[in-house]
């Protein structure tokens, strides 16, 4: 379940955070690790509370093209902790609790970083003129919502929802990646063409 959860935080970790909160406070279905077990409800109240409030605002200036740079810049910073809290919250492995944290923090953190360039890229493509990262965004939001309610429903389905988003960020980052690698060769073959062109007209 801490993998899960790490994946739906790194993709919005307000609305991740938001839903776990709520249903570790108000339902019994929720993994009852050390961290939660000594939390009262009250507390996720409050936490849930909290990033509930947040959520729609980093819902709506994410769009905004003016605002998005510096609202994925806090999500990716808040990312890491709330996946480390989320992850010592739920765990029941028995494994050393900073171990625990440490594991949610990366790989909410991974998430939210290939997030971000895939979403950058996008509001860069010239097909979308300027809105790419929108529906990016949407969907990440509606994934973070939807994946920690049916991992608990239906663990296999948890996992397979994390598999196939982990898969898709990753392969749309190293698209992007390679992308930006071999731009560059295409430029300068453009650039040596019309040099070669005007040595042999010299030449001759």
């Amino acid at each position: 379940m801490e993998l899960i959860a790490a994946v739906a935080i790194g993709l919005n970790p307000y609305i991740g955070m938001f839903v776990l909160a709520s249903l570790a406070a108000f339902t019994d279905h929720v993994p009852q690790g050390e961290l939660m077990q000594v939390a009262s409800i009250p507390a996720l109240g409050a936490i849930a509370a909290l990033y509930g409030l947040i959520a729609p605002v980093e819902f709506v200036f994410g769009k905004f093209a003016r605002f998005a740079p510096a609202v994925r810049r806090m999500s990716q910073l808040v990312a890491p902790f709330t996946g480390a809290l989320a992850a010592v919250s739920l765990t029941e492995t028995g494994l050393p609790l900073p171990a625990v944290a440490a594991f949610g923090a990366v790989m909410a953190w991974v998430v939210a970083a290939m997030l971000t360039s895939i979403s950058a890229r996008a509001s860069r493509s010239p097909a979308w003129v300027g809105l790419g990262h929108i529906p990016i965004l949407m969907t990440a939001a509606t994934a973070a919502a939807c994946i920690v309610p049916l991992a608990l429903a239906k663990p296999v389905i948890g996992y397979g929802l994390s598999a196939v988003t982990l898969t898709m960020l990753g392969g749309a980052t190293l698209a992007g990646l390679r992308s930006v690698t071999t731009a560059p060769a295409r430029r300068t073959v453009r650039a040596t063409v019309p040099a070669r062109v005007r040595s042999t007209a010299a030449s001759r």
